[in-house]
């Protein structure tokens, strides 16, 4: 959708408030309230949906009786101005302005060209994950106490000479499998993340502390992300551009509703 076309749709919504601005002075009966056969049709479906019981009338007589007072009072509120300057009411009466400009001016889902173009300039915001595929010995702080570190230390050199070592079971990994630099990260720590990724292939850490106890790794392989593809981003990609897209029309329409006003600055 144009710009152009956004603004004729705001500014069309803006002639029909007023046109219904102006309705709204002819005359009423005030104090005279009809009840609609749709307005009984919402209050019974209100009532079924709340589980009342679908036998007998008293239930919904009840709920009738309730929506007409409550109409009674909101009339009689709006009589002695109670929704002047009422924060609660102006931001509610905003959104729901809000959600009628939307309608007046819908945003049509975006082209392949468009989500090909959105991707190109965004491409930090469609990365895949890096991810990491190492072997691990844990050795527990709570088994081990201050021995920790330094039993580590002689398993590093033993696993250097091709020996097999006696670690302790790590809770949240326990195979091969390739785990994504975000958790990495949320298991062990930023430190152990940075290690990993910077640690060279089939090489024997150094003994690593987390708050967990002390590790030593050996990464196998590693691969980096990349920029996802438009089929590979999917709906997020589409999501994402026809939000931006809303927010260009609305902020178009929303500047052509404001040049329909004069701003005065009084002391």
């Amino acid at each position: 959708m144009s710009t152009s076309f956004s603004v004729f749709g705001f500014l069309f919504v803006a002639a029909l408030i007023g046109l219904l601005e102006w309705q709204s002075d002819e005359p009423t009966a005030s104090n005279e309230l009809v009840i609609t056969g749709a307005q009984r049709a919402f209050v019974r479906e209100q009532t079924l949906q709340a589980g009342a019981q679908t036998k007998g009338t008293s239930t919904f007589d009840h709920a009738m009786q309730t929506y007409i007072d409550e109409e009674i009072l909101y009339r009689e509120g709006l009589k002695l101005g109670l929704d002047k300057d009422d924060l609660i009411v102006k931001r509610r009466v905003v959104q729901k302005m809000r959600f009628l400009l939307e309608d007046m001016t819908p945003v049509a889902p975006p082209t392949q060209e468009q989500l090909e173009v959105w991707l190109q300039q965004n491409p930090q915001r469609y990365q895949t994950e890096q991810t990491v595929r190492f072997e691990h010995h844990f050795f527990s702080r709570g088994k081990r106490g201050d021995e920790a570190v330094y039993q580590a230390a002689i398993a590093r050199q033993e696993l250097g000479q091709g020996k097999a070592v006696q670690s302790d079971p790590f809770p949240l990994q326990a195979d091969r499998s390739p785990v994504s630099k975000d958790q990495i990260i949320k298991d062990m720590g930023s430190p152990v993340g940075k290690i990993l990724l910077e640690l060279p292939l089939e090489q024997w850490s150094a003994p690593v502390q987390s708050s967990l106890g002390v590790h030593l790794f050996k990464v196998l392989d590693r691969h980096e992300g990349h920029t996802m593809t438009v089929e590979q981003a999917g709906n997020q990609l589409r999501s994402d551009l026809m939000a931006a897209q809303r927010e260009t029309v609305n902020a178009a329409g929303l500047a052509a509703l404001r040049s329909t006003y004069t701003i005065k600055e009084s002391e």
